[in-house]
């Protein structure tokens, strides 16, 4: 149900960005439109001034060369003047079909072609007349001024009208920009508030997305520690714990041959005893140890902050006696004050490390263990699962010991259940004790590895969260 309200929620955001793209997309060709219409009605005022500016220079030029065939009788007087008179008529005519197409100032067109005619008939009526007296002459010219004064008025009045619908035009276009920038500014900020949400939301699935990857990963880990600590509990059940059975049966077997032989080795029946009971309490002592990994495994508490300067010290105070057997030199030189960790199992963590600091020391060497942390970075971090949060800063604990040491091969080996480098007669114990520790170090989103070499000390480095 709550995915499909997700895809619901995201199908209408999806729906409302394309809209908004669109509307945004139109009414960006709308301005460019409207701003293209703008260019283009200025050019067509700019002709309509261009026109009536060459009717007027045309009309004067033709009155001086009508005036100078009257005086001189010239013919190139004449050709000039029929020159200039079709070039007048021809600009009259552009002009008309000019304001005819863009629908103004149609009756001063018309206006302005009668009073062309006018103006060009009385030129033509005054250089047909071989003689006329100065009297008719300026009357005739007084006549003709008249109707360029005329002229001139209508010129102005296609002008006006011209201008008159360019401002219009210009208030219409500073409107309609008007609107469509802010339409854009409409447009733009719903779009910027989109992708911000967009983002934060994103920013959001891409953090669950890790958190669940980190999970998976804590999880893949541990789901692998089980499957290496089932096949570790299958070999202790298969060797480990078969090996004392059948030394039991193997000794109550030949208890029985020796009781049911006529002659009784008394202190033979007592030896094979005392092995049955030798391989008793190795088993005993493995089963033990199984129980205590599995408490290890589900009993614990990290919700308080614990002081691990005090835990090491509890841990010296139980190890007190081993440590003066030893004669062992513990230094410690800085741990964290402030944890999340459960008390118990870090105590059992720097004991089993410690003990084991100084049940492997070399022969006639006082064991000198060196305890320190410092803060580092989980990309230096020696493990894939617990690198991939850059973010997060480890306690970097390490024990270090100058005991007989061992081959770095065997670092996995050793953290393995029941997992021996030494036989029991050399050294005692079931062998999980390390296993315990890193168990421990796994509760707590940790991990533990170890550094060596043969005969050049051991050092046990552990890492645990801050947080």
């Amino acid at each position: 149900m709550i995915k499909d309200k997700k895809l619901s929620y995201y199908n209408y955001f999806l729906m409302l960005s394309l809209a908004l793209i669109a509307g945004y997309f139109i009414t960006s060709l709308f301005f460019l439109n409207r701003t293209w219409e703008s260019g283009r009605q200025a050019e067509q005022y700019g002709v309509t001034v261009e026109k009536t500016n060459a009717i007027i220079q045309y009309t004067s030029q033709l009155e001086s060369a009508a005036y100078s065939y009257v005086i001189t009788h010239s013919a190139g007087s004449k050709a000039i003047y029929q020159h200039k008179k079709e070039a007048l008529l021809e600009y009259v005519k552009r002009l008309g079909d000019h304001c005819s197409a863009h629908h103004f100032a149609d009756d001063e067109t018309e206006v302005l072609n009668n009073l062309i005619y006018q103006r060009i008939s009385v030129l033509d009526y005054m250089m047909t007349q071989n003689s006329m007296s100065k009297e008719i002459q300026m009357e005739q010219m007084s006549v003709g001024n008249e109707t360029t004064k005329k002229i001139l008025n209508t010129l102005k009045s296609i002008r006006n009208a011209n201008n008159e619908m360019r401002e219009s035009n210009q208030r219409d276009a500073g409107i309609a920009n008007r609107n469509a920038m802010l339409l854009l500014t409409v447009f733009g900020g719903v779009m910027m508030l989109i992708v911000f949400i967009s983002f934060f939301k994103m920013r959001k699935e891409i953090l669950r997305s890790e958190r669940f990857l980190k999970e998976i990963n804590q999880i893949n880990l541990e789901l692998s520690s089980m499957n290496e600590n089932l096949e570790n509990f299958a070999y202790v059940a298969s060797h480990d714990l078969n090996e004392p059975l059948r030394k039991i049966r193997t000794f109550g077997e030949m208890i029985e041959l020796e009781l049911n032989s006529e002659k009784i080795n008394q202190k033979t029946v007592v030896s094979h005893i005392h092995r049955m009971q030798s391989a008793a309490e190795r088993m005993q002592e493995l089963i033990e140890d199984l129980l205590s990994y599995s408490r290890i495994s589900r009993q614990f508490d990290i919700s308080e902050k614990i002081d691990l300067q005090d835990v090491v010290e509890t841990v010296l105070g139980d190890l007190e006696i081993a440590i003066k057997e030893s004669n062992a030199n513990i230094q410690i030189e800085s741990l964290p004050n402030s944890i999340l960790a459960d008390a118990i199992q870090m105590r059992q963590l720097f004991q089993n490390l410690i003990s084991n600091a100084i049940k492997f020391k070399k022969p006639e060497v006082d064991p000198v263990i060196t305890i320190k942390s410092e803060l580092v970075k989980a990309e230096t971090l020696p493990f894939d699962e617990l690198a991939i949060d850059h973010s997060q800063m480890y306690w970097k604990i390490t024990v270090a010991d100058n005991g007989i040491g061992f081959d770095e091969k065997y670092t996995d080996k050793i953290f393995a259940v029941f997992q021996r480098l030494h036989g029991r007669s050399t050294y005692e114990g079931t062998g999980i004790g390390l296993s315990i520790c890193k168990k421990i170090c796994e509760n707590h989103k940790g991990g533990i590895t170890a550094e060596s070499s043969e005969g050049n000390g051991a050092t046990f480095i552990v890492f645990l969260p801050i947080n």
